[in-house]
């Protein structure tokens, strides 16, 4: 006896009016899409919109730049992310299909990359002070020296937020210290082989010299804008004996010898 053919099974219900609003969502630019749409979703593997790899976006370069001026003005807990997306001249909601949060932009600015980016600044005058030749190592440091004084007064606050989170999260030093070895470090190398190789300065391990250079100058600014910003200080003189000390040494020179 012949089987009777299994009835069919009735279509899924669904919506025309839904349709067209599930198409223009689609069609949405992610940027402009809720926190909660699932394009904006962390992955399953637990990374997050601020772990992505891809360069920034003009839209994320406006908020990380808006992002830092804010923190450094006012600190993390005045700023609030309205007031970010204001200053970006963005929705509010769009912080968050990027950022996820306001604890995750704030970890992001203090990444150097984004850092380079809302802030460049911060990197190009150093790359640019070690590219030039140098027939001396106090003229070196002098330029150097002026360059970073130039440009932590006019950002003095955002140095304080960048001390102030290194202290906090001391682990991300080792962020700033793989930029500077990917960034910097082969500038200043190339400067100091060749100081050395003109007789200008000792047959000394280069990143030593690097990291005491560094250390000096970082102590320096930090006394100067965070410690006692309100402080008597003569630039010129304190650089000056700086790089006196760093190129001499604390030992009494020689005088010269008089006339015979």
């Amino acid at each position: 006896m012949a089987k009777k053919p299994a009835p069919a099974r009735p279509a899924p219900r669904s919506s025309a009016r839904q349709e067209p609003a599930r198409a223009a969502r689609d069609r949405a630019p992610a940027r402009d899409r809720a926190p909660g749409a699932a394009q904006d979703r962390a992955p399953k593997s637990g990374r997050t919109p601020v772990d992505r790899a891809a360069a920034p976006s003009e839209t994320e370069r406006r908020i990380l730049a808006a992002a830092l001026d804010l923190f450094a003005e006012r600190g993390y807990a005045a700023t609030t992310t309205a007031a970010i997306a204001k200053r970006a001249g963005v929705a509010e909601k769009t912080i968050f299909a990027h950022f996820g949060t306001k604890d995750r932009l704030y970890g992001r600015i203090l990444d150097p990359a984004a850092l380079e980016l809302a802030l460049p600044e911060a990197i190009d005058g150093v790359r640019e002070t070690f590219a030039l030749p140098w027939g001396s190592a106090p003229a070196l440091l002098d330029a150097f020296l002026h360059n970073r004084l130039a440009f932590v007064k006019k950002h003095p606050a955002k140095l304080k937020l960048i001390a102030q989170a290194l202290l906090l999260h001391p682990e991300r030093t080792e962020l700033f210290l793989g930029a500077f070895r990917e960034l910097l470090e082969p500038r200043v190398e190339q400067a100091l082989s060749a100081l050395e190789r003109a007789g200008e300065i000792r047959p000394l391990p280069h990143r030593s010299l690097a990291r005491i250079v560094l250390t000096v100058s970082v102590g320096y600014m930090l006394a100067r804008f965070v410690l006692r910003p309100g402080a008597d200080w003569d630039d010129e003189a304190e650089i000056a004996t700086l790089i006196d000390v760093l190129v001499h040494g604390v030992r009494p020179r020689a005088s010269p010898p008089g006339p015979p």
